[in-house]
């Protein structure tokens, strides 16, 4: 896996930080207390954490057809919480389509953060809704959450989800 931290200044964005994890190396047990936690990075920060091999760029070969699952909230703690509990769910392979899977990225921002589960293939219309549900379930999230293909957002900054569950 690839670790991430992007902060933007203005236009352009400057990768601080990458890191690659051998998961394998990782002891689980002692891995939560020591995750970093994004709220602790400064507004208009992007932490990610993708597969080793991928980069968080929509022109990655991996996502180029893809799109992302997005859960926003306004309380710093549950960015902390839903971050915390999507990687646990990634490293413990609880997503059946977990091959489908590119990484995630945690967006901090003054209103309101989000945080955004990448996917290979937007098209496939079954397995993104498997996906989505499966994260709205490990994240214990009441409030429907949807998912935008990249193409759309590439056009247009704030591009309509295709699906929501």
């Amino acid at each position: 896996m690839a670790l991430v931290n992007i902060i933007e200044k203005g236009e352009k964005k400057k990768e601080c930080v990458m890191t690659k994890l051998g998961i394998q190396d990782i002891v689980i047990a002692g891995l939560y207390d020591q995750i970093f936690r994004p709220s602790k990075l400064p507004t208009n920060a992007d932490f990610h954490l993708f597969k080793a091999g991928t980069e968080p760029k929509w022109e990655d070969p991996e996502c180029a057809n893809g799109g992302k699952w997005t859960v926003t909230s306004n309380i710093k703690a549950n960015l902390d919480n839903m971050w915390l509990e999507t990687l646990m769910a990634l490293i413990g392979e609880q997503f059946d389509e977990a091959d489908e899977i590119c990484g995630v990225v945690a967006s901090v921002r003054q209103r309101q953060d989000k945080l955004s589960l990448w996917t290979k293939t937007a098209s496939n219309e079954a397995v993104q809704n498997s996906i989505g549900r499966k994260w709205k379930e490990i994240l214990d999230v009441t409030d429907k959450i949807s998912y935008s293909f990249h193409d759309d957002s590439r056009r247009e900054r704030s591009a309509k989800g295709r699906y929501t569950v």
